[in-house]
């Protein structure tokens, strides 16, 4: 279970995704179309579906490092097994609050980080058993101890807080690793019952968290740009991106060689799917509102800014040697299929 996200992949820090896994041997064709709607299925078929609520209120969020860091990525802390679950970025002093009724199970030191705590809640819906899990507590509410019944929306404790610097920039906010567990649902791989809470949310609490997910970054979005990626990629992996408006390439490629690695390559395709200039990535993921990205080739730099919410990426680059946009009133959208 991760205990904060190594923002080193998440926000340019360290602390705190798909098509196949495999780089593509032949060009990607590029095509207009635009794929289906997102539709992020049940995790198991077992019948007793948890309903949950967002573990942070309207007001609470934050996005002075990450926002939220998705379910499923690869980064050197979760290089082999995907992250399973939710890193939630609150403000400062922040409430962490119950995701769903249930009885405490644990209470424990996180054993992660020293002065933290973890909160363990079993969920029973019929026959069928879940937990869901709170680390880096860095305060916990009275009351909240083992076999106490506990409600949707009732505080559990106060965020604790993470310090970096990035590159000279002193940075400090605050988080919780969120993570459900499905008691009926196994792999092969560590946390085994570790599910992505996304199609658990009510109606209510997705729309919230929709929200919050619009304003997140992460570095391993180019590739696994998902609030639910799958945790079984495999690496290099690649993603293609295809233009559905504006004036930009045709299509961009980028793929990861490893997942111990924020490095990336790209590769500008045209109509025909086939590559016109390659190269290498460099983001900023600290920059507001929205990160920048530069594309290193070896005719020369194209300076650019980004944004990526799920299956659609808003990307405004200028030609080599040209300027970085200001803005992205101009980007073109580009789509990406699940």
């Amino acid at each position: 279970m991760s205990k904060r996200p190594v923002l080193l992949f998440l926000a340019a820090a360290a602390v705190a995704g798909c098509t196949s896994g495999q780089s593509p041997t032949a060009p990607t064709t590029v095509t207009a179309s635009q794929p289906p709607p997102i539709v992020v299925p049940l995790p198991t078929a077992v019948p007793g579906v948890l309903s949950l609520v967002m573990p942070i209120e309207q007001g609470d969020q934050a996005t002075t490092a990450f926002g939220v860091a998705p379910f499923g990525y690869h980064g050197a802390d979760h290089a082999e097994d995907g992250h399973p679950g939710w890193d939630v970025e609150y403000r400062i002093g922040g409430t962490v609050r119950a995701a769903a009724a249930g009885t405490v199970q644990n209470v424990f030191p996180d054993p992660s980080v020293a002065g933290r705590t973890t909160v363990q809640i079993e969920h029973v819906v019929g026959t069928h058993f879940y937990r869901t899990a709170y680390t880096n507590l860095a305060t916990v509410t009275a009351g909240i101890v083992t076999a106490a019944a506990v409600r949707a929306g009732q505080p559990l404790g106060v965020a604790g807080t993470v310090a970096q610097t990035v590159g000279t920039t002193p940075v400090t906010y605050a988080m919780i690793h969120f993570q459900l567990d499905d008691f009926e649902y196994y792999r092969d791989v560590p946390n085994p019952n570790a599910v992505t809470p996304e199609p658990f949310l009510a109606a209510d609490a997705k729309l919230f968290f929709d929200r919050l997910w619009s304003t997140a970054v992460s570095s391993t979005e180019l590739v696994e740009p998902y609030a639910s990626n799958p945790r079984d990629l495999r690496f290099p992996a690649s993603r293609t991106w295809t233009r559905v408006s504006g004036d930009g390439p045709a299509g961009i490629r980028f793929t990861r060689a490893s997942a111990r690695s924020p490095n990336y390559d790209y590769a500008i395709l045209a109509e025909s799917g086939v590559a016109t200039e390659a190269g290498t990535v460099t983001l900023a993921l600290t920059a507001r509102p929205f990160p920048s990205i530069d594309l290193v080739s070896g005719t020369g730099r194209r300076l650019g800014m980004y944004d990526i919410v799920s299956d659609q990426m808003r990307l405004s680059i200028a030609n080599a040697g040209g300027s970085r946009p200001t803005d992205l009133g101009a980007a073109s959208t580009y789509r990406t299929p699940r």
